[in-house]
């Protein structure tokens, strides 16, 4: 003798049960996403440390005067002939 009241409570239980396995698949999705944009940003974050590392030295190569003196020999700007004098 099952009463007509169990039958909709049943049917409430498993609408309920299927909504929250729904949820909980959702978070999953989301979870593995957020990881592959966690994933890129910290590859961005070392490209940008990386980069940063090679412009420091490129600055501090820039404080040497036989480098800049190189360079400007390199672009043309002095002839080889030419005696460099810094200021």
């Amino acid at each position: 003798m099952e009463r007509p009241i169990y039958r909709i409570l049943h049917v409430i239980f498993a609408l309920g049960l299927a909504h929250a396995l729904f949820l909980l698949g959702q978070e999953g999705v989301r979870a593995h996403r957020l990881a592959q944009e966690r994933a890129k940003l910290e590859e961005a974050l070392r490209q940008a440390e990386a980069r940063v590392a090679r412009l420091q030295a490129e600055v501090e190569a820039a404080k040497d005067p036989a480098h800049l003196e190189a360079l400007a020999r390199r672009l043309g700007l002095v002839r080889q002939e030419e005696v460099l004098q810094r200021r």
